[in-house]
């Protein structure tokens, strides 16, 4: 029996994290995306842009130190009406509710931020998702290269994919696909 690498189980847990969101998507228009639920949770939009613009940051900023597709060949193209900001404690929760989404250009920016992330990962070798990146600014100290895969990126991906499966039950509609 071949023995699995870290990072091929991390590269197969985000194939599998990518196919989900993207059939959870399944659906959704830019009306039930807007939905605003009550009490404090957030509409869809908002939480899919966080999303996938907090994976093309933790990909290209964290770990490759490069500009992410939002400020580079995504720029002004993501179907966001505006980037989500750094601040927070006050900026963030506000956007979260009043951003605009083009559901189906955030869906094609999806896919080419799961594209890049997927080829990266698939990139990496054990010395590599070894390293320690500093993730002091989040509250988390320094983690390593596959720490900061599977929580940030992929546990992201499935705690994103039950809230909007929640928004989308409210609605009257399937959430996960399976």
């Amino acid at each position: 029996m071949n023995k699995l690498s870290v990072g091929q189980i991390l590269l197969d847990q985000l194939k599998d994290a990518h196919e989900s969101m993207n059939g959870t998507m399944t659906g959704v228009t830019n009306e039930i995306a807007r939905y605003m639920p009550p009490g404090k949770a957030n509409p869809i939009a908002g939480t899919y842009a966080h999303l996938i613009m907090s994976e093309d940051f933790f990909i290209h900023m964290l770990l490759q130190n490069k500009p992410p597709l939002f400020e580079t060949a995504w720029k002004d193209k993501t179907g966001a009406s505006e980037l989500q900001p750094s601040e927070w404690e006050t900026a963030y929760p506000k956007w979260l509710k009043e951003v605009t989404v083009d559901i189906d250009q955030m869906q094609q920016y999806a896919k080419a931020v799961n594209d890049v992330s997927e080829a990266y990962v698939a990139s990496l070798s054990d010395d590599d998702l070894s390293h320690e990146v500093d993730v002091s600014a989040f509250g988390m100290g320094k983690r390593t290269a596959a720490s900061i895969i599977s929580s940030m990126v992929i546990g992201h991906a499935h705690d994103i994919m039950g809230e909007i499966s929640v928004l989308k039950g409210i609605q009257g509609l399937k959430g996960y696909p399976f």
